[in-house]
């Protein structure tokens, strides 16, 4: 069965996280995706954390499954004629430069749409394609702060820290550019024409801040609602993380009406909605297995969950169930363990089969089949630096 995207080209210029974690799930649906790097290699390839065998970054591998590899060297004019008439026979260009260096090269989206009306560009920067902080470069971390992430989630009497999770400052914006760009193919189904997709870091990450909407919509001052996050009512307390003997499960906020019912007669503490609750149901967790805490609380319907660590999360029976953890050959490490494709279908399957390319790796195929070049011109082009 064909996947839905197949048919589809995209030429990926993104690095990083923000971009490749976009184009990652367009090739997972079946589009051609074809990432585009310099010559001595995108940044994030050779490093970003984890370095592995072949000198590869770990991210890297991670966000570039199923992608064909070409190396162009945009700073020339060759590299921009070679760039110009890939974009003739392309549906999509994704990119995440700091805004102004596409237009910088010749290559903003005022020129690529005179080459090709129907051509989606996607740009994912810290701030946007325009406004007073737009030319400022940004990574993971900015879009929180300017978001007011940061803040919501800090101790009002502590400053703020470095997030423990991975990167989402990035991957949500990430996801926004995906949809987004579902919604521009669709919308060029209807008109034809193509347009400029603009997804900021600092857009993305206040659109799911649902705090601010609800405190803001409910007249809450700023300083009670740094307040309201750590110290509200016993009811809302009741969320947290609780240590049991082999380890820390996490009992779910907001427990009112037969939920809290059930945790009561588990529990058998009598009223936890008292200064004291939280401390009844911590003694109570102590004294059994994480095993033991889920077990009972979920038959009684409360929300619960084991904190699994990564070696956990790697064999648990759940992930692996829904195709969550998966295997690959990978030129370099042999058979691997990677994440599966998060969405199911009921007549389709989006998958990750194919490792990330090697630099390079699809020169010749892009530019002999799709372009029309000879071999010695690709030798040539090689010899030249322009791949």
């Amino acid at each position: 069965m064909k996947k839905p995207l197949e048919g589809i080209r995209v030429l990926d210029l993104t690095h990083v996280w923000f971009g490749p974690i976009c184009t990652m799930f367009l090739a997972g649906l079946g589009a051609e995706v074809i990432k585009i790097e310099p010559p001595w290699g995108s940044i994030g390839r050779f490093g970003g954390g984890v370095v592995l065998k072949g000198n590869v970054g770990a991210s890297f591998i991670f966000l570039n499954r199923q992608k064909k590899g070409m190396t162009l060297n945009l700073k020339t004019e060759k590299g921009k004629e070679i760039f110009k008439k890939l974009v003739e026979i392309s549906d999509i260009i994704v990119e995440n430069y700091v805004p102004g260096t596409m237009e910088r090269l010749g290559l903003g989206y005022e020129t690529l749409k005179r080459i090709n009306p129907r051509i989606i560009m996607a740009s994912g920067s810290g701030y946007g394609q325009y406004g007073p902080w737009s030319r400022r470069t940004s990574f993971d971390l900015v879009g929180r702060p300017t978001s007011g992430v940061t803040w919501v989630s800090k101790h009002p009497d502590e400053p703020p820290r470095m997030p423990a999770d991975d990167a989402f400052g990035v991957t949500i914006p990430g996801l926004f550019l995906l949809i987004w760009i579902l919604v521009a193919l669709r919308q060029r189904d209807l008109t034809g024409e193509g347009q400029w997709v603009d997804v900021a870091q600092a857009d993305a990450m206040l659109s799911i801040l649902n705090s601010f909407t609800m405190w803001h919509l409910a007249h809450v001052t700023f300083p009670q609602v740094t307040g309201a996050v750590r110290g509200g009512p016993s009811r809302i307390r009741i969320g947290s993380y609780y240590k049991a003997k082999d380890g820390w499960v996490l009992i779910g906020g907001a427990i009112s009406g037969k939920r809290y019912d059930s945790l009561v007669k588990i529990v058998g503490k009598g009223d936890l909605l008292d200064e004291s609750g939280v401390k009844k149901i911590a003694d109570w967790v102590a004294e059994r297995t994480c095993e033991e805490v889920v077990d009972a609380l979920s038959k009684g319907g409360v929300i619960v969950a084991k904190v699994l660590s990564l070696e956990e999360v790697a064999e648990n029976p759940q992930l692996r169930a829904r195709e969550m953890i998966v295997e690959m050959e990978h030129p370099h490490l042999g058979r691997i363990r990677t994440t599966g494709f998060p969405i199911k279908f009921t007549t389709l399957k989006g998958a990750f089969t194919e490792p990330e390319p090697m630099l390079g790796q699809h020169n010749e195929e892009i530019l002999t089949k799709l372009l029309g070049y000879s071999r010695e011109e690709v030798a040539k082009l090689k010899e030249e630096g322009i791949i």
